[in-house]
């Protein structure tokens, strides 16, 4: 399983990001198609994980965004930040 973090590549997160919304959106078509009870519990267990999955990162993926748009303010535009100039 991958772990994530603030630092991680924002077209890496947006890759997970749309896997983990599939993910969602499988465990929802489950969910609405079980008909055993015994399926029911691991129905419920696989959409609350695959959905909290989905939030948690795209949570990440804005706090990303948030902390290199203040990064790029305080280093005075983008150029800081690609150089390497920025925040070392």
């Amino acid at each position: 399983m991958q772990e994530w973090s603030l630092n991680a590549d924002l077209e890496v997160l947006a890759e997970a990001i749309r896997e983990a919304r599939a993910e969602w959106w499988a465990a929802q078509r489950f969910f609405a198609e079980v008909t055993e009870s015994d399926l029911v519990d691991q129905a419920i267990y696989r959409l609350e994980a695959a959905e909290r999955k989905y939030m948690y990162l795209w949570k990440l993926a804005r706090n990303r965004q948030q902390k290199d748009g203040l990064q790029t303010q305080a280093c005075g535009g983008e150029s800081g930040l690609r150089s390497g100039t920025c925040g070392q």
